[in-house]
């Protein structure tokens, strides 16, 4: 019935580009209706005022459905928001590895970045979406890359306190940035401690995390983790000892 209502009003002359206050058009909000607006004329990457294409809405909304009719119609699956975000950003952020998966597979940029550049595994890992997560791995997204703030998603993934997460990106990277530095110098294993997560403390050192790294206020892990009152990431500091790394007390 949808389709038959939406066939005699393209056929009465009702306009593809008319526009919502939002400056949606009847592309973004459409569903099971996208061949029949596509065949009528409707512009496939037409963009609202924030920049959002008719396939930002269905990344971000899920319709995976919709998402592959408009990727079989040439969407634009690098098309940038003002943000700058891509679908793919707006996918790993919800979290939907089988929208990211279907993206992928239309060759979205895993490494694109946004105005705090940040990438979809950025968002992913921010998110918590281990599946996401692996996902943008397996299809070559970039594990060292830093946002804005001097942040690796390594970096994230121990603010979270999300010790799967930590533990593939170090399988990924073979531990090469488990001690980088944001802009402030600390490694994952400072925000590890000034967080209070023991267990990912204990994570990082087995993996070879420098225990007395210092940050811009030299500060080391242990530092960050006593001004938190962190008891257990104090404990677990205190306690480690690993070959020649002895705790600077």
């Amino acid at each position: 019935m949808r389709n038959e209502t939406a066939e005699v009003l393209i056929a009465k002359g009702a306009s593809l580009e008319a526009r919502m206050p939002n400056s949606n058009t009847v592309l973004h909000l459409a569903g099971s209706i996208v061949d029949i607006l596509i065949n009528a004329g409707a512009k496939i990457n037409a963009v609202t005022k924030e920049l959002v294409t008719p396939l930002h809405v269905a990344s971000q909304r899920g319709n995976v459905d919709v998402a592959q009719q408009l990727l079989n119609y040439k969407a634009n699956v690098n098309a940038k928001d003002k943000q700058p975000k891509t679908p793919l950003h707006l996918a790993a952020e919800k979290g939907d590895h089988a929208m990211v998966e279907l993206l992928l597979s239309f060759n979205a940029d895993p490494n694109a970045m946004d105005k705090e550049k940040k990438t979809p595994l950025h968002t992913a890992v921010m998110g918590g979406h281990l599946n996401t997560v692996k996902v943008l791995l397996a299809q070559k997204a970039r594990f060292g890359i830093k946002d804005m703030n001097g942040c690796t998603p390594m970096h994230y993934a121990t603010i979270k306190g999300n010790a799967e997460i930590v533990q593939i990106l170090l399988t990924a990277g073979k531990n090469k940035n488990i001690d980088d530095k944001n802009i402030w110098r600390k490694t994952p294993l400072h925000l590890a401690a000034e967080h209070g997560h023991g267990d990912l403390i204990n994570l990082l050192l087995s993996n070879g995390s420098a225990i007395n790294a210092l940050d811009n206020n030299k500060d080391t892990p242990l530092h960050c983790a006593c001004r938190a009152g962190h008891f257990n990431s104090v404990n677990s500091l205190v306690s480690w000892s690993q070959g020649e790394k002895q705790l600077r007390l």
